[in-house]
């Protein structure tokens, strides 16, 4: 079940099931181009845009023959009618939310991808691993630009999660080591425009 809750009241407007029983909802995020959408990802390859209002499925991405497991996170592009997705195949995809149709998919990490953050313009992408590091990414080309050394791991874990800043080059990360860390990226901060 995904619900939502607003106000100060914490008044639940909507909850919606999963698709199926053996489906169980593993992250959520609006799409950024269509208010009224909701993106929710689920175990087993599944991931949908949802009609906030009539709780219908609007479209379901299409992964293919491919058993992409557990995701573990599903993003919305903030200009762009994409969705981007990543979870325990190490896999980070982009898919087209008019089509529904995989863009492009890429091996990104060692281990599970934990987590994943798209800087407030749209040109990067963040991934964080279980296998303790973070991969900057350019959007457009699909291409690693850095990668990080962040976090040691504790109970297959490593890092949790992972943050742009809203107007400078700094990027933040959370680990199962109980540690966040803020690095200043260089790769990020020569490429975004952004001052220090």
């Amino acid at each position: 079940m995904c619900s939502f809750i607003a106000g100060s009241a914490e008044t639940l407007l909507k909850t919606f099931g999963a698709p199926s029983s053996n489906l169980r909802p593993t992250s959520v995020d609006f799409v950024s181009t269509e208010p009224q959408q909701l993106l929710a990802a689920y175990t087993r390859s599944y991931a949908s845009i949802v009609d906030m209002e009539t709780g219908r499925t609007v479209l379901t991405f299409d992964f293919g023959d491919e058993d992409a497991g557990r995701i573990t996170k599903i993003l919305s592009h903030p200009t762009m009618p994409v969705t981007v997705t990543a979870g325990d195949d190490r896999k980070i995809r982009y898919f087209d939310n008019t089509t529904g149709k995989l863009i492009h998919g890429t091996v990104a990490h060692v281990e599970a991808i934990s987590s994943l953050a798209i800087d407030p313009n749209g040109l990067y992408l963040l991934s964080g691993s279980h296998d303790g590091s973070l991969r900057l990414w350019n959007m457009e080309k699909r291409v690693c630009l850095q990668e990080i050394a962040a976090h040691r791991k504790k109970f297959d874990s490593a890092v949790m999660s992972v943050a742009f800043h809203p107007s400078r080059p700094l990027i933040g990360s959370a680990g199962a080591d109980g540690l966040a860390k803020v690095f200043a990226s260089q790769k990020y901060a020569q490429t975004s425009g952004s001052d220090s």
